[in-house]
């Protein structure tokens, strides 16, 4: 049976070959995944693919039995051989789809190693191997991982190379009700980061994603420059915000702050915590030149 990818499609099968399945190569793996459940159910870890369930597409699903293997997820194995398919979690949106199922000669290595305290003795597995920017982002949106006070996700900054203090922050959180709508968050905020680096007032932007909540911290010389920068495309955002039904909720501010504390760098010759505030470039204990002043933000 052929399970050759393809550059667009991985495409695989379980051992009988009743099961069939299919999904975009960009899908985010291999993950290796060394919890408890996947011990027990798979006789070692679970090597997978993380992708929306719509992005998945399965032949011969008469022949996939699913087990609710914990309160928040269910596992499907072939009927008839046996093979383990994948683990979908009972509320939400993705998949994760067992490596095994497609071919050996996939040109991917394992990009991360999760629950790594639970797994075997016997295994070696290190915590987090090589990834990519785009392999980290979306991995983080695959499988977000949280307690009840407390969740992570991925974070990105985007500087202009402005040295000024600020004069304003604006702070924005967005959630979106689903994935999709996450990721048409995303795209407005891709264009909203590039008009803010043609404004020669901006300074920084600090944003990302926990679960579906995206938020935003940007530093401003000043609200003018904030409020040029915003009537570009993310003025356009805003209107299809209220004239759709797009986003679960949303808060914006913009603050000015009440003290700027100095700007400390420190002295690679005699170890000396310096103020450079000023840009000042030679330390004032031993003269030596001091690593050049980062940007306040």
């Amino acid at each position: 049976m052929e399970t050759t990818p393809t550059a667009e499609v991985l495409a695989g099968a379980c051992h009988c070959g009743r099961v069939r399945v299919t999904m975009p190569a960009s899908s985010a793996g291999v993950v290796v995944c060394h919890c408890a459940d996947c011990q027990k159910l798979h006789g070692n870890s679970f090597a997978l693919f993380a992708a929306e369930r719509s992005a998945v597409r399965w032949e011969g699903e008469e022949h996939i039995r699913w087990y609710r293997s914990s309160p928040a997820n269910e596992r499907g194995f072939c009927g008839h051989c046996g093979s383990r398919l994948a683990k979908r979690p009972v509320e939400g949106t993705r998949v994760m789809v067992s490596a095994g199922l497609f071919d050996s000669a996939l040109p991917r290595t394992a990009m991360k190693n999760l629950w790594v305290e639970q797994k075997p003795a016997w295994v070696e597995a290190p915590r987090t191997g090589p990834m990519t920017p785009d392999e980290f982002v979306a991995l983080a949106l695959a499988e977000p991982i949280g307690t009840e006070s407390a969740g992570y996700g991925y974070a990105l900054r985007a500087s202009s190379g402005n040295k000024n203090p600020p004069g304003v922050i604006a702070l924005t959180w967005i959630a979106g009700k689903d994935a999709a709508e996450r990721d048409r968050i995303r795209a407005h905020a891709r264009q909203n980061v590039q008009d803010f680096l043609a404004e020669p007032g901006f300074i920084s932007i600090v944003t990302g994603f926990v679960g579906l909540r995206g938020f935003t911290v940007t530093a401003w010389q000043d609200e003018a420059s904030m409020k040029r920068a915003l009537a570009k495309h993310h003025a356009a955002a805003m209107r299809e915000l209220f004239a759709e039904d797009f986003v679960a909720s949303v808060w914006t501010s913009v603050w000015t702050p009440s003290r700027i504390n100095r700007l400390w760098v420190r002295c690679t010759s005699c170890g000396a915590l310096e103020d450079v505030g000023d840009d000042h470039r030679r330390c004032g204990r031993c003269e030596a030149p001091l690593p050049e002043r980062p940007a306040f933000w």
